[in-house]
């Protein structure tokens, strides 16, 4: 896969998670190294919730263990990237 596809990919699925978080949460500004917990003031309710929230709206199934691993956007994005790849 050339390079310039990953990179749309992986900027589509943060993109993604932004709209997510401020559908939901009314946060506006995020970075792709904003922690949920420190920067964004996200509790393990609402990661919970979010990641219910991203296998809907992508129609994947997420590991509770691995996505309880990732603490930034950018690591949830990859993630959930990656999931995508395999599906």
């Amino acid at each position: 896969m050339p390079v310039k596809n990953i990179r749309e990919k992986i900027l589509y699925m943060f993109e993604e998670i932004v709209k997510i978080l401020k559908e939901n949460y009314g946060i506006e500004d995020v970075k792709p190294e904003s922690n949920f917990k420190k920067d964004l003031g996200l509790n393990s309710f609402d990661l919970m919730e979010l990641a219910f929230i991203a296998e809907e709206r992508f129609g994947l199934e997420i590991d509770e263990s691995a996505y309880r691993g990732t603490e930034t956007v950018k690591d949830i994005s990859d993630y959930l990237e990656s999931l995508k790849v395999k599906a």
